[in-house]
């Protein structure tokens, strides 16, 4: 199936122009209306602007909408009430086509409370049609169309009033051609019978596992298996807190505590103000606001029995396995290559590390659920039988 050639000059000239006046939307009333008008579609293209330097939440910029050949430019700012927006989102009739969603998830998420269901990535749909793991907007372009478009703009600030008209235009141009990538993916999708595959990919993006549990911020820490059990109690503590702080002064993680001052205080915990000013990248005034707190939750994580101390990361591997893991690697390239796929998509690192935590001790193997769905019979199995035969 083609999907690399130039598209048709009449279509390429009506998204240019669609780029060029895009329609701008910063009443309610009209918001309302026009999402009544793209829940009579059967798709959405979507796109979002934001700035994140400072802040733990991303701040919304602006919401780009394209159906019907037209862009639209949502301005979150100047609207007080979103809620047709979130009920286009949620809209199960309507596929919204967005490139590269991750950050745009969270977002909506973060501003209307849901995520645009069902999803079509089209990041992900190359991925699947062995055009790169993680191919960009610009280059998707010129790889399906032969066409160019600038970037100049990506790092703007979304949040001035008014926009200038070539923030606009690349902002529009960032939706006007999702529709056409999707015409051009979808039937090579189900030509090579992936399409399932990618919405079941997609679905499993819009329901990511549960990072926000206490339990996990430590074990985000990729040192953190090396700690003794009071001091993994310690980093525990303090990631908890500072997960907190974070959120409720809507700062980034290492704006209020650095990564590597928290691995150095579980380390070396210290017992006093002077120890904790000689902790690495520890700003002065963390020592001055947040000093006090955090030599108690120091102290009380220290004092912990073993059997209150949280479970130990899984370590690395045992060099001992050396050997059988490149014979599983090369089963999953061989299996990625003949289905076009990279092999990352197959079987990411740690998915295949579980695999084998598993059953390392009795060998009792259980495909972690990332491996079940579509790539239990594609790969999961393979690997099962591969593993008894080690």
């Amino acid at each position: 199936f083609v999907i690399n050639r130039p598209i048709d000059a009449q279509q390429l000239q009506a998204m240019q122009d669609a780029t060029m006046a895009p329609e701008w939307v910063n009443s309610a009333e009209r918001l309302a209306e026009l999402c009544a008008q793209w829940r009579q579609q059967s798709l959405v293209g979507l796109d979002t602007e934001f700035q994140r330097t400072d802040t733990f939440y991303p701040k919304p910029g602006l919401i780009q909408v394209a159906s019907e050949g037209r862009c639209y430019l949502v301005d979150p700012l100047a609207i007080d009430d979103l809620s047709p927006l979130a009920e286009l989102l949620s809209d199960p009739g309507v596929l919204k086509v967005l490139h590269a969603c991750s950050e745009d998830l969270e977002l909506f998420n973060v501003m209307l409370g849901c995520v645009p269901r069902p999803l079509f990535d089209t990041q992900t749909a190359c991925a699947f049609l062995g055009l790169g793991l993680s191919i960009g907007y610009q280059r998707l372009l010129q790889t399906l169309f032969e066409l160019e478009v600038d970037k100049e703009e990506t790092r703007s600030d979304w949040l001035q009033r008014p926009l200038s008209a070539s923030q606009c235009h690349y902002a529009a141009q960032d939706v006007a051609y999702l529709e056409a990538i999707y015409q051009r993916l979808q039937p090579a999708l189900e030509a090579e019978g992936k399409y399932d595959w990618l919405m079941a990919e997609c679905e499993q993006m819009l329901t990511p596992a549960d990072t926000d549990e206490a339990t996990h911020y430590a074990v985000r820490f990729k040192q953190a298996w090396k700690l003794r059990p009071q001091q993994l109690a310690v980093l525990q503590a303090l990631s908890v807190w500072r997960e907190k702080q974070a959120r409720s002064r809507d700062m980034p993680r290492n704006f209020v505590v650095h990564n590597q001052s928290l691995m150095a205080m579980a380390s070396r915990p210290p017992r006093s103000l002077r120890e904790l000013s000689q902790i690495e990248q520890i700003r002065g005034r963390t020592l001055s606001k947040d000093g006090a707190e955090l030599l108690a939750l120091v102290a009380e994580a220290r004092n912990r029995a073993d059997a209150d101390c949280p479970p130990p990361p899984a370590r690395p591997l045992p060099s001992t396995w050396s050997k059988r893991l490149k014979v599983l690697k090369a089963l999953i390239e061989k299996t990625a290559s003949g289905l076009n796929l990279a092999p990352e998509l197959l079987v990411r690192r740690k998915e295949l590390e579980a695999l084998i935590r598993s059953g390392m001790a009795d060998g009792r193997y259980v495909l972690p659920e990332a491996l079940q769905g579509w790539r239990e019979e594609v790969i999961g199995k393979p690997l099962l039988k591969l593993l008894t035969e080690l």
